[in-house]
């Protein structure tokens, strides 16, 4: 399969076109040698994504794409054809229902019973149960993001007569009326949320949060697995040039060092007794060939000295090798295999490469990138100190970021007392922000509310108390989730703690008649 690889036009005003910070970061990154799976990896972005951004620089005459004409082609076709075959499955099938493009899992033993109603509309009954939970409100009743309240007025009403009971009076419906009646709530539920321009207005965000953070949540996955899979091979420093490198000056977590040729002059120069100071580059190499004879006296221990070979002499093998021969020809093998995973990892300069692709993504406002690329250098030189440490500062920014949009979700889903989904988003807001104490005990009242694991409601009440040991809530939260354990000497010691901090509150007075 050929590679696709873009190519940038040179004598090009780059400066002049309009461009945005991530058009112009993926234009840094077409030097005419890296495909287009390379640079959606090094960019972070979707490849279908990435693809537009690289058709729009082709327009703007930046980059050359050979395979432009022929991708677009191909893509319209495919699209032409993706739409006739949707119109042509709802034509046939006359509700979203009857034959989903991914039918759910069911026990096919559930379409029978008794009951007064077809097979087809049995199914159809199964398919929607199954798989609501699993769609937004407007997946829910079949129309885009994008439609009008006319038609999901409409769409709402069509799929009413498929799935209200009424629309069956006076027939046995069997185990099938709970499972309509279920259907029909969450359609209604969808039609009330979509149909308001207000509530249609919350849950719009409340998506944007939830894909942002599900998006966001993937990459950083991917590249676990992708820094997971750099960790396996002990990679060995590839062979050291005694030309000077180009980039030497970005091979550094530090500032880029001004050349040596336009340095200005400050002091004498250094004396044969002056030494000069180890850059980071050069300890990443000394690692590196650290790790490298670590690996060889692994597999082949240094040979022991005279006195002790004299005293016990290795019995030759039938074939005729010495033991230095056997010796030498282990560390030839191991050499060429540590040198084929060094060209597979890239070694000290792939780690530089992926530091370079960090500072670029960071002056980009692109945390997540940069610290997926921060991540993935850390797989090849775990014992970098400043890598770690501008890892972590990069780190908490994606996090608190990320944590934001689980916010999002949490609140939204309290509003509407999904106490469940509620419980599993504060739990992620807590990853990203564990010093929250509010989150902590957001958490704790999700779990209680929605029948959780009250020893680990405990947990995070616990948590919340403790940082913040003057906040009446706090322990009150505490000592509610005590009292729905059946500990009522424990609630009672955080409530009496609560009224000291404020005699006053109700609340805490009645609950501690609760405790007698």
């Amino acid at each position: 399969m050929e590679r696709r690889i873009p190519s940038p036009v040179a004598g090009i005003d780059i400066l002049a076109l309009p461009l945005s910070t991530l058009e112009g970061f993926v234009l840094s990154r077409a030097d005419g040698s890296s495909s287009v799976e390379d640079i959606a990896m090094m960019v972070g972005v979707e490849l279908d994504k990435l693809i537009l951004i690289l058709e729009r620089l082709a327009d703007l005459g930046a980059v050359q794409l050979p395979w432009l004409d022929a991708q677009r082609k191909q893509r319209q076709a495919e699209q032409a054809a993706k739409e006739q075959q949707e119109r042509d499955e709802e034509a046939s099938r006359g509700c979203i229902y009857d034959n989903p493009s991914v039918p759910p899992s069911f026990d096919s033993k559930e379409l029978d019973g008794a009951s007064d109603i077809d097979r087809k509309t049995r199914r159809r009954i199964l398919n929607a149960y199954y798989s609501l939970s699993g769609r937004n409100f407007y997946q829910a009743i079949g129309v885009s993001e994008m439609a009008d309240k006319a038609e999901i007025r409409s769409a709402y009403f069509a799929l009413s007569k498929q799935f209200h009971p009424d629309a069956f009076f006076g027939k046995d419906l069997g185990h099938f009326k709970s499972k309509m009646e279920a259907v029909f709530k969450r359609l209604t539920e969808a039609y009330e949320v979509l149909g308001r321009k207000a509530r249609r207005s919350e849950y719009d965000e409340y998506l944007r949060a939830t894909n942002q953070a599900y998006t966001t949540q993937t990459k950083i996955e991917q590249v676990q697995a992708r820094a997971q899979a750099l960790r396996q091979p002990k990679s060995a420093p590839a062979p050291k040039s005694n030309a000077p490198r180009a980039d030497a000056s970005n091979t550094s977590l530090r500032a880029p060092r001004v050349p040596r040729e336009a340095k200005p002059v400050t002091s004498d120069p250094p004396t044969h007794t002056q030494r000069r100071v180890p850059s980071t580059e050069d300890k990443r190499r000394e690692r590196a060939a650290g790790r490298l004879k670590r690996q060889l006296d692994s597999v082949v221990p240094p040979e022991r000295g005279r006195v002790q070979a004299a005293v016990k002499r290795p019995s030759e093998p039938r074939d005729g090798t010495s033991a230095r021969e056997r010796r030498d020809s282990a560390i030839r093998g191991l050499a060429r295999s540590l040198s084929d995973s060094a060209q597979l990892t890239g070694g000290p300069d792939r780690v530089s490469e992926y530091v370079t692709m960090a500072r670029q993504a960071e002056a980009a406002g692109d945390m997540l990138s940069a610290v997926n690329a921060l991540q993935l250098a850390l797989a090849l030189d775990a014992e970098d100190e400043e890598l770690r440490e501008y890892y972590g500062r990069l780190s908490k920014v994606v996090a608190e970021d990320l944590a934001r949009n689980y916010e999002k979700q949490a609140r939204y889903e309290e509003k509407v007392g999904k106490w469940s989904a509620a419980a599993r988003s504060w739990r992620r807001v807590v990853e990203g922000r564990p010093e929250d104490a509010e989150a902590a005990r957001h958490t704790a009242e999700a779990l209680m509310r929605s029948g959780g694991d009250l020893h680990e409601a405990q947990r995070y009440a616990q948590s919340a108390a403790d940082l913040q040991p003057d906040s009446v809530v706090s322990l009150v939260v505490l000592a509610r989730v005590m009292l729905a354990a059946g500990l009522k000497l424990s609630a009672r010691r955080e409530l009496e703690k609560a009224v000291k901090l404020d005699p006053t509150d109700d609340m805490v007075k009645n609950l501690l008649k609760e405790t007698r």
